[in-house]
């Protein structure tokens, strides 16, 4: 560190009481960054403008302080941690409104697309890094006004640059380096220089780099490293010294832009080295902080603050078209998520029912192939109707169901008359074509509840539940049926008859088995007594079964 012990002290410095030298209430910035080296340099920036700084490190605690405290501006890193300046601003507008228009925002990279659109859109002030304290200044007095003036120490009357006067009083022997950046075109870095004579507006440092007048830099001193705080410069003078070196002028502060002023108006070569700076020799008088105009102010003072108010006006109109469009944008990003969610359950949806219609219709195929597997089981292939098995299985259950009732059961024990005939003399695909055409006529003839079965070969077993008539009856009904035509078949017309032998249960004769050697004794009589008729079973019948001729 150099040795500054004969620069007198900033007069700019905020007095302990809260108050800026010029009596005028002290502007209160709060800066919020997550990077502790930037917080560092933009509060020596902020306190170099005589304005009160309050640093947070996180989002989340600069919005803690906002209930309690008021900042007349919020300067603001745009990527910090897990909340951005969008974020920050997005929070701030929802909960605190009134600092929707003392934002600043501070940035390095505008190259997202969103986050730059978001700032264009709503007419965001920001700042790029690194900025110099004149770009600070400028941002704070687009959000604070008029103020930052106030606030700003009075100074007396300067001199020129090369004022004889000016020298005398305000030039220091000093042994110290300043850092200089070029602002633009930079290359190699920044040139580290020994300061030969400084002043509160300007310093002149010898370099062995070419410097041309006109020139934009950005100048730390006193040099006390990367963390100091760096000022905009405009190079006024350049000197040709021995030895290759060259003494470079340079003016600081509000004296760089009354330079960059200069030379932007002169009609001089760029590369002539004689633009010199002039100080305003006016002092600025701030106006008391109580009085809300100026006695006598200008109309043009008036228009503009007129117009100012109506710019905030039209911010505002703006804000809230905004907000009107970031509701209906968020409501259609909500509307687009419910349909996408629909659509997401709807192929769900349609997926499952697949899969549920498949697994039917393999469920629908294996009932079926069950239901055929037992209707095969309990049936016979060629004639349809029961087989032996099952007409044996419901003569039992009807029997139960008699016995339990009281109710008597009727069984008709039927055979084709010389069946072995017509088989030798039409052959078997005729003789099956019989037995069908029978089998149809016996279910023709029957009752909805009676059974009729295929007891075997050309035999025929009919069931007759609660059968309250003679069952002779209903025998003589089916031979007739079964013998009134002739069967049609391929080979010709076939003409049959029918023999039956009928039973009936009774209280003594309840036995499945008995009953059918009764019907089987009465069939046995009926084909002894010349066959097509019907005879009933005897008493005796029930012990003494035989097997019926065909």
């Amino acid at each position: 560190m150099s040795d500054m012990a004969n620069i007198p002290a900033d007069p700019s410095a905020v007095p302990p009481n809260g108050m800026t030298v010029s009596g005028v209430e002290p502007i209160k910035i709060l800066i919020i960054d997550d990077d502790e080296l930037a917080l560092s340099v933009m509060r020596k920036l902020v306190e170099a403008e005589n304005c009160v700084a309050d640093v947070s490190s996180s989002p989340q605690q600069g919005l803690s302080k906002l209930p309690e405290n008021h900042f007349d501006a919020i300067l603001c890193d745009m990527w910090m941690g897990d909340m951005t300046g969008k974020d920050f601003y997005l929070q701030v507008k929802q909960n605190f409104p009134e600092y929707q228009r003392k934002i600043i925002f501070v940035t390095g990279d505008l190259a997202s697309e969103t986050i730059w659109e978001f700032i264009e859109e709503r007419q965001l002030p920001y700042i790029l890094k690194p900025f110099s304290r004149p770009e600070l200044r400028r941002k704070l007095r687009e959000v604070v006004g008029e103020r930052l003036d106030l606030v700003q120490p009075s100074k007396p009357g300067k001199q020129s640059w090369d004022s004889t006067e000016r020298r005398r009083h305000r030039r220091y022997v000093i042994k110290a380096s300043a850092m200089v950046r070029r602002k633009k075109w930079a290359v190699g870095g920044p040139d580290i220089s020994t300061v030969v004579n400084a002043s509160k507006d300007g310093i002149f440092f010898t370099t062995d780099r070419e410097y041309r007048v006109g020139m934009e830099v950005f100048v730390a001193f006193p040099y006390t490293g990367y963390n100091d705080i760096e000022q905009e410069g405009h190079v006024v003078r350049i000197e040709e010294l021995p030895e290759g070196r060259r003494g470079v002028a340079v003016a600081m502060g509000e004296a760089a832009e009354a330079a960059r002023t200069k030379f932007e108006c002169s009609k001089e070569d760029s590369r002539r080295n004689h633009i010199l700076v002039e100080t305003s020799e006016r002092q600025i008088t701030p106006w008391p902080a109580s009085k809300v105009e100026r006695p006598e102010a200008p109309r043009a003072v008036t228009e503009a603050r007129r117009l100012a108010e109506e710019l905030t006006d039209l911010k505002d109109a703006h804000d809230r078209v905004l907000d009107q469009r970031d509701r209906l944008a968020a409501e259609e990003a909500h509307i687009k998520r419910q349909l996408h969610e629909l659509s997401t359950a709807k192929s769900t949806m349609s997926g499952i029912v697949n899969d549920l219609t498949s697994q039917m219709e393999k469920l629908q195929q294996e009932l079926a192939a069950g239901e055929e597997t037992r209707f095969l089981a309990t049936h016979d292939s060629l004639t349809g109707l029961w087989n032996r098995a099952g007409i044996l299985d419901i003569l039992k259950r009807e029997l139960v169901r008699a016995r339990r009732e009281g109710t008597p059961v009727g069984v008709l024990m039927a055979d084709l008359d010389h069946f072995k005939k017509i088989n030798d003399t039409y052959g078997h695909l005729a003789g099956d074509a019989v037995l069908r055409e029978v089998a149809q006529r016996l279910q023709a003839g029957v009752r909805e509840y009676d059974a009729v079965g295929r007891y075997g070969g050309e035999e025929f077993l009919i069931v007759l539940p609660a059968c309250q008539e003679i069952p002779v009856k209903h025998a003589e009904r089916l031979r007739t049926l079964v013998s009134a035509e002739p069967i049609y078949t391929d080979d010709g017309a076939i003409s049959i008859t029918m023999s039956l032998g009928v039973a009936a249960s009774r209280s003594d004769l309840f036995q499945p088995e008995a009953l059918l050697r009764a019907a089987d004794a009465a069939l046995y009589r009926a084909k002894r007594a010349g066959r097509n008729r019907a005879e009933s079973a005897a008493p005796e019948d029930a012990a003494n079964g035989s097997s019926a001729a065909s």
